[in-house]
């Protein structure tokens, strides 16, 4: 009977060891719209935020914590080419990783920058003109006085 006993509280010490405790993802999806790619997924209860991480092929490009309200989460990754991309996702503490790829397609290699090129040809104009009015001016200024 001691040896039972003994066996039985052995088990009930090493078998919380083995057991992974951890809550883990139970869905990940992802949708590609332009160059985002935009991922959400859902997660077992006791979990508050999870990692995220964007490979190309074996190049991580970018990781992302996402907070979990209400077993949900969500994010997005923005990415410069087209290309086929894999998101990984797990709980914040570790355990079981999810994957989805995405396949980027229309991603713009040359982004609106903002650069304002009318502003600056206006002003170029607007000084050709000052600067040709002004000379006019003068050469006539100068005409008279001769």
């Amino acid at each position: 009977m001691n040896r039972i006993s003994s066996l039985i509280l052995v088990l009930l010490l090493v078998f919380p060891v083995f057991v992974d405790a951890k809550p883990k993802v139970n869905t990940l999806e992802v949708k590609v719209d332009g160059s985002k790619i935009n991922y959400s997924g859902t997660m077992e209860d006791g979990s508050y935020a999870v990692m995220c991480k964007l490979y190309s092929e074996d190049t991580e490009l970018d990781m992302l914590s996402s907070e979990v309200s209400e077993n949900k989460f969500e994010g997005d990754f923005t990415v410069a080419k087209n290309g086929t991309y894999m998101v990984y996702c797990a709980n914040y503490e570790g355990g079981d990783i999810k994957s989805a790829e995405a396949v980027v397609s229309d991603a713009s290699n040359n982004p609106k920058t903002g650069d304002n090129i009318l502003l600056y040809a206006s002003v170029l104009l607007g000084s050709a003109l000052v600067v040709t009015t002004t000379g006019t001016v003068l050469v006539k200024r100068k005409l008279k006085r001769n």
